[in-house]
């Protein structure tokens, strides 16, 4: 998984940016979801470059650590054996202040409509609720090392699970998706899940984009759009689909809170075939999101 997301990672972090993978010959599983992983790692790899500011280092680096019965601390980890990841920047690093706030909900340094102060809430989340843990170690100049410990599935660890086959869409016109998120390694960490999950994924990086590919294109099949956009925000989007008399399924993808309700601050002519997804999601997620409403057709 790692070395498919470098490549990923490669072409959308910047040239300035070396990606180097520390790894061990052989790694037990993990019990975890792989698209939630996934993501998880992307918004670490966003937030390390946008600390870097001219040339630097992103290091994944990986090993199994065991915790012993007296393992202390806050939210200490059960006995018994981990993979930790370790992803370490040579960016700008984050006072003692900042850091002690860097997992707050909705606490961000970056400038407003930019960030939602999400992103490593989320992160703390998933690792607590997959068993494991969330460490964040920083110092100004000095850079971010942000570690994940999740659980080690050592006993039949030499037995590859069966993959199981894509669903395969291809040729149907309820296969194709336009995807529009204005962040591009958001988007094509997205478009990348979706296509292993059997889905033909156009991605674009605005509304207006999208559009422009909508406009005589009747093969696309549903619309998964980010909310908080340059220009044309994901929500007006929509109600211009709508008007335009293009009722195809929609997903909002969005870190705000306010939006997490089902459609409460929506208005009624959206709530036809759509759903609200809070960021980050995996990309399981997300297919499944996109079957439900293509079944209600």
């Amino acid at each position: 998984m790692l070395e498919g997301l470098r490549e990923i990672l490669w072409h959308t972090l910047g040239a300035h940016i070396t990606i180097d993978l520390e790894l061990p010959a052989r790694l037990p599983f993990v019990f975890a979801d792989k698209g939630q992983l996934e993501t998880v790692l992307v918004n670490f790899a966003t937030n390390a470059r946008d600390a870097i500011v001219s040339a630097g280092t992103l290091t994944f680096s990986v090993n199994v650590e065991t915790i012993g019965a007296e393992a202390s601390g806050p939210k200490p980890l059960e006995a018994g054996a981990y993979v930790r990841i370790a992803i370490t920047d040579t960016g700008s690093g984050m006072d003692a202040a900042t850091l002690a706030r860097a997992s707050e909900p909705f606490f961000t340094t970056k400038g407003p409509g930019v960030g939602t102060g999400l992103g490593l809430a989320m992160a703390r989340g998933f690792a607590e609720q997959s068993g494991g843990k969330l460490e964040i170690q920083s110092e100004v100049g000095k850079g971010t090392t942000v570690l994940l410990w999740l659980p080690a599935r050592l006993s039949d660890a030499a037995a590859e699970p069966a993959e199981a086959p894509a669903r395969s869409r291809t040729g149907s016109a309820r296969s194709i998706v336009l995807l529009v998120e204005d962040e591009e390694i958001v988007r094509t960490a997205l478009a990348t899940e979706l296509t292993d999950e059997g889905y033909d994924v156009l991605p674009v990086a605005s509304a207006e984009a999208a559009l422009a590919m909508l406009d005589g294109n009747r093969s696309i099949g549903a619309l998964v759009t980010d909310l908080n956009m340059p220009g044309m925000s994901g929500i007006d989007l929509i109600r211009m689909c709508r008007a335009q008399g293009l009722s195809l399924p929609a997903i909002l993808l969005t870190g705000n809170a306010e939006y997490a309700t089902p459609l409460a601050p929506l208005d009624g002519a959206l709530a036809n075939r759509f759903s609200v997804l809070r960021k980050p999601v995996s990309g399981t997620h997300l297919a499944d999101s996109l079957a439900a409403l293509m079944e209600t057709v």
